[in-house]
């Protein structure tokens, strides 16, 4: 069976990160209020030439979520889109419970995806590596001006987008923006909390500044820096997340407004889809004008390291076996069919009798089904076709959906060569620009021609007809509920869902139920028999999402300890 796919792989900056992290050292305690003494930093050195100051930034780069190489669980089984084929995963299992968290509860496992999202610590060190290096080139009487304004740009999106994981997933929270030194300041190292308007007014501040500093190359940038459109796309997501739900109850027009203009600033960048949406994620993807935010990876042998993890006799390849990441049927529905129409849509021509039947190409470019193929062999996960069989007692680790993942998955590997892949990760690419455009234009004004026109772009390089051709006339409730089918499945795996159904207040609604997979039993006669189950034994912890204060989650206990700022400011309900 598959699980989604890790790497063991280099960033392609890794000999200056070596001795960036050289530079950077001193923080021992996980706490951002762990301030090393500035004399660790030899700034002389660092900041007196240009490419000297580059290692240092290259450093922060490499700080950049490394979901290429996250292991078993991915941060998608947080979501109603992907969950665990194992139980003994931790993270999952944490998030399923969230009722019952507070601030001492460990919310992820170091083998999780989520870990790269939800470390206070660990963000605010990478926010302070942001500091030391603004302050180290700005204070640089040695490199040029245009030096300075370039990558001080870089650096505040950097900056920035470890400060939206912070917001997005807690709320308001301090806001530090120069390298704290407890011997000179005092305790002025220990910051207030910001309000949650407070903190969205800084994220959009920075970000309009770094936009201003920086060239406008679009994704196909060659060193895979940080660029205007980079910052604008940040900064339109930022928007999009304070103009929904969760944010704006009383539908301040405005805010979506602000969303639907930055976005359509990056969609007058020259950026484009690229044309073959599954060799996208993939290294043969790579060379595109799409990406627009995404950490890129040196590969260093032949093949690569994304251990897939297949069954031990899946015929064909050498892989290993583990469920890491098995979609849901909740997720399989949300694909169209080839007509460009939903399941259920009337006419869609959806069969329950074969349920895989003439569905759109991104459902067999992601989702391992039944009959479908991964480099050349066919995926069986009947009852007792094989080491892939779904296993409905969670006895193994095999998939207890019916269903693995097979975006992003490349066939070229072989991990017992340790082999290694450099297809990039995306944090933000142009189809997502086109999603955020047309969900906040649609909320503004209505589905218009511009919002049509977005979503026919997604369509057409899905290769199914668009939402002009199947959905023309459509009232702004309805576009919006398309909008976010569409979302769901072009942005499936990566990291999104989570974050949308926090932003769009369903948390409680998506996540409050058991996921289901899909039970198949050949018949005697040749075919199958499709019966939708629950994915989750009665014994796994089922999903308990407290509405009234799981959308943000618990300020950890040991930061509320040692900032006396922070002391009775922990997050409602913890």
């Amino acid at each position: 069976m598959i699980y989604m796919k890790f790497k063991i792989n280099y960033n392609k900056f890794l000999l200056r990160v070596l001795v960036a992290a050289i530079l950077l050292s001193g923080c021992t305690k996980d706490s951002f209020l762990e301030v090393p003494n500035a004399s660790a930093v030899a700034s002389d050195a660092a900041f007196s030439t240009e490419s000297s100051a580059d290692l240092v930034l290259n450093d922060i780069y490499s700080n950049l979520p490394d979901f290429n190489n996250f292991i078993f669980e991915p941060f998608d089984t947080w979501s109603d889109d992907l969950m665990t084929g194992f139980n003994w995963n931790i993270s999952s299992q944490a998030v399923r419970s969230k009722a019952n968290i507070n601030s001492t509860t460990t919310l992820y496992y170091d083998w999780s995806g989520a870990s790269m999202w939800l470390d206070w610590n660990t963000l605010y060190k990478r926010v302070r590596k942001c500091n030391l290096f603004i302050e180290g080139v700005q204070n640089s009487a040695t490199v040029s001006n245009d030096y300075k304004n370039k990558r001080i740009g870089e650096a505040k999106v950097l900056r920035a987008f470890f400060y939206h994981q912070l917001w997005m997933l807690y709320g308001g929270v301090p806001i530090i923006t120069k390298p704290d030194n407890r011997n000179s300041d005092g305790d002025a190292i220990f910051h207030p909390r910001a309000g949650a308007d407070e903190t969205f007014a800084f994220l959009k501040s920075e970000l309009t500044d770094a936009a201003n500093l920086l060239p406008d190359n679009t994704g196909n940038n060659g060193a895979g820096r940080i660029t205007k459109g980079a910052a604008l796309t940040l900064k339109g997501w930022v928007e999009l997340f304070y103009a929904s739900p969760l944010n704006n109850p009383n539908n301040d027009l405005s805010r979506w407004v602000n969303a639907a203009a930055t976005s359509k600033q990056v969609m007058q960048m020259g950026y484009t889809l690229y044309p073959k949406y599954d060799e996208l994620f993939l290294t043969t993807g790579n060379d595109n004008n799409e990406g627009i935010l995404y950490r890129e990876y040196l590969t260093i042998k032949q093949g690569s390291n994304i251990i897939g993890y297949q069954g031990p006799n899946f015929v064909g390849t050498n892989w290993l076996s583990w469920g890491g990441s098995t979609p849901t049927q909740e997720l399989v529905d949300a694909y169209s069919m080839a007509n460009g129409k939903a399941i259920s849509d009337a006419g869609s021509g959806y069969d329950s009798t074969q349920p895989y039947n003439n569905r759109e190409p991104r459902f067999r470019q992601s989702i391992l089904y039944n009959g479908n193929t991964f480099n050349g062999t066919v995926f069986l996960s009947a009852v007792g076709s094989g080491n892939n069989a779904i296993d409905l007692a969670d006895a193994t680790d095999n998939t207890n959906t019916g269903y693995c993942t097979k975006k992003r998955m490349d066939t070229t590997v072989n991990i017992f060569q340790w082999g290694a892949s450099a297809q990039n990760y995306y944090f933000f690419r142009y189809g997502e620009v086109l999603l955020n455009y047309a969900e906040a234009q649609n909320e503004a004004v209505g589905p218009d021609a511009s919002v049509y026109e977005a979503m026919d772009q997604i369509r057409a390089r899905a290769g199914i007809p668009t939402f002009s051709d199947v959905y023309a006339g459509a009232t702004q409730a309805e576009m919006r509920q398309l909008i976010r089918r569409e979302r769901r499945v072009e942005l499936a795996m990566e990291g999104k869902r989570y974050f949308d159904l926090l932003r769009w207040k369903i948390a409680e609604v998506n996540l409050n139920h058991v996921m289901h997979g899909m039970k198949i039993q050949a018949k005697s006669g040749g075919g199958y028999t499709y019966t939708r189950i629950p994915a989750v034994p009665s014994s796994a912890p089922q999903w308990s999402f407290d509405a009234s204060k799981n959308y943000l989650l618990p300020i950890p206990l040991d930061a509320l300890g040692q900032n006396p700022q922070l002391k009775d400011h922990q997050n409602p309900g913890y």
